[in-house]
């Protein structure tokens, strides 16, 4: 006869903290390749916006002035992620320059 003592939700407990246990481990195995994404990302407007906190507006002026470089497809606009770093460091660069004339 089974002589072990049945702890309710034992069971339970063991499947959830493996689970607990896997997911840590993919979440260890992802966290290197998230921030190491290459600078030759593709990103949207939306992306953009997110990683540059630019409103729809500034967005458009910029393309429109030639200092964000863009790709057009089937009517939706792209950027690679290098080049709105780029962009983003030369205003950087030109902005403290005019603050020191």
């Amino acid at each position: 006869m089974n002589t072990r003592k049945v702890v309710p939700g034992a069971g339970v407990t063991h499947m959830l903290s493996t689970i607990l246990a896997k997911v840590n481990r993919i979440e260890q195995l992802l966290s290197p390749n998230i921030e190491n994404l290459p600078d030759s990302e593709i990103l949207d407007s939306k992306g953009v916006r997110l990683l540059t906190k630019m409103s729809d507006r500034t967005l458009l002026r910029r393309r429109n002035d030639g200092t964000l470089p863009f790709h057009r497809d089937k009517g939706k606009i792209y950027y690679r992620r290098s080049d709105v770093l780029r962009a983003m460091l030369l205003e950087k660069e030109e902005h403290s320059k005019n603050k020191r004339l």
